[in-house]
């Protein structure tokens, strides 16, 4: 005889873990099938980084539902890094500073555009994402329960996040649980780093910018990590990446260009060749940071810094990326930075 799990488990694999309502447990168990599905919408307002680590779960989707047209949402003041080349159209939402569009009867008419769905996923989890979910009509709506009232009201199908998993990974349970089972070395559909990293004369990058200051080492850090790093690793080439902004520049390395032999500064670069760079390179030691989730995505080893965000949800345990952080979150030393460096060679 069966077990009463086991003969509801079609094309819902969980026993713990997850949120399903009773209703959307008889659809799912029933009518659903991957095949099937002809519309899926995915939710996604967030900057570089966070982007970047939504193409794996665009790609999987993709296989796991071989007929759907795919939908991105967006919002207009996040759209560096979409990954449009992976889906079929893209929706993009006013947000802030989009002027044009903040009228509640404008923002309506937005939402009301998107149009049915099949599947709604929400990886944004933000108050436009919410009305985007709320307001679209579709069978299924997967989303992360941060608050107890969403569950069986905005979302009839949830999966837990947590700060110990990489974010990645959980966006990817949404399609575990309903039977897809993903590849341990995740398709990013970048570059990859074992096919182009530089043998020859290797090199290691470094980059120092992020979208709050909070993040990031001060100029004088940085310096002393990068003195002792050039001498520690003479073997390779180190490279300093600069970033858009004022605060991401290397004028204050410059002296090193000149003082040593193994040390140059990368001007801001686009993102293709940023990608492409990075899959060369030996290593990339960033803080958290949008380029050094682009490492992640061409399996370019990294050294992250941490001390002012939680780490473990931006790096995945199925390949070489190394923390340096504190149990008491102050900022770790240059010596450190070095060790962990050292580990990652």
């Amino acid at each position: 005889m069966k077990h009463p799990w086991l003969a509801s488990m079609k094309n819902l694999w969980f026993e713990q873990g997850a949120y399903v309502t009773k209703k959307a447990r008889e659809y799912i168990t029933s009518d659903f099938s991957p095949e099937g599905v002809k519309k899926i919408a995915v939710i996604r307002h967030a900057a570089l980084g966070d982007q970047v680590i939504l193409r794996p779960f665009l790609i999987e989707a993709r296989r796991f539902f071989p007929n759907a047209e795919i939908t991105l949402v967006g919002v207009s003041n996040y759209q560096y890094g979409m990954p449009i080349d992976l889906v079929d159209k893209t929706h993009i939402m006013p947000g802030k500073g989009d002027t044009q569009h903040q009228g509640v009867k404008a923002k309506f008419a937005n939402i009301k555009e998107l149009g049915e769905q099949d599947i709604i996923f929400d990886l944004a989890g933000t108050n436009r994402s919410y009305w985007m979910t709320l307001l679209t009509k579709a069978k299924l709506k997967v989303g992360f329960p941060y608050k107890p009232l969403h569950r069986g009201t905005l979302y009839n199908l949830c999966v837990w996040r947590s700060d110990f998993q990489a974010e990645v990974e959980t966006m990817l349970d949404m399609l575990r649980v309903l039977g897809h089972n993903p590849p341990r070395r995740l398709d990013f559909a970048y570059p990859d780093h074992q096919v182009l990293c530089e043998k020859e004369k290797p090199f290691i990058l470094y980059f120092n910018g992020a979208s709050q200051l909070r993040k990031i080492l001060t100029k004088e850090q940085m310096r002393t990590v990068m003195v002792k790093a050039i001498e520690k690793f003479p073997d390779h080439q180190h490279v300093y990446l600069e970033g858009k902004n004022d605060f991401e520049k290397g004028d204050y390395l410059e002296d090193l260009v000149s003082s040593a032999r193994n040390f140059s500064i990368q001007p801001c670069l686009d993102l293709d060749e940023l990608v492409t760079l990075i899959a060369k390179a030996s290593l990339l030691v960033a803080p958290d940071t949008g380029v050094r989730n682009i490492g992640i995505s061409t399996h370019t080893p990294t050294v992250g810094i941490f001390f002012s965000t939680v780490p473990f949800r931006y790096t995945p345990r199925y390949e070489d990326h190394y923390i340096v952080m504190r149990p008491d979150a102050t900022t770790p030393s240059a010596d450190e930075i070095i060790q962990g460096i050292q580990d990652a060679l």
